[in-house]
């Protein structure tokens, strides 16, 4: 009976600490702010900082769901050309060392004129 009641838990728990493990780590845009309007014609400085967590080991740079870029430092700047007009999604996220999301992203929109 025990047994069975372990084998039924189990998958419960597993759920519990995965989502546990995903809220792990913090990534924050310090620039641009979300919803700031940038040059297409100037390249766009982008600051940044995050907290890697226990399982994090580096950062992707996201520009329109593609990655521009990756990260090494918890603290710095990278420049990205947004050269079409229009709205854009920017992302920074956490990375293990084997390229495998973490589940800690921070996203912010920038219009391109």
């Amino acid at each position: 009976m025990a047994t069975k009641f372990l084998f039924a838990a189990l998958p419960a728990f597993l759920l519990v600490s995965t989502a546990a493990l995903a809220a792990e780590g913090k990534v924050t845009f310090l620039a641009p702010a979300d919803g700031a309007v940038v040059n297409t014609k100037d390249k766009v400085t982008v600051s940044y900082e995050a907290d890697l967590g226990t399982k994090g080991n580096h950062l992707h740079f996201y520009l329109d769901g593609h990655r521009v870029d990756v990260l090494r430092q918890t603290k710095g700047t990278t420049d990205v050309s947004i050269t079409k007009a229009g709205k854009h999604e920017l992302c920074l996220e956490i990375e293990t060392s084997w390229h495998f999301s973490t589940g800690v992203r921070q996203c912010i929109s920038v219009t391109a004129q």
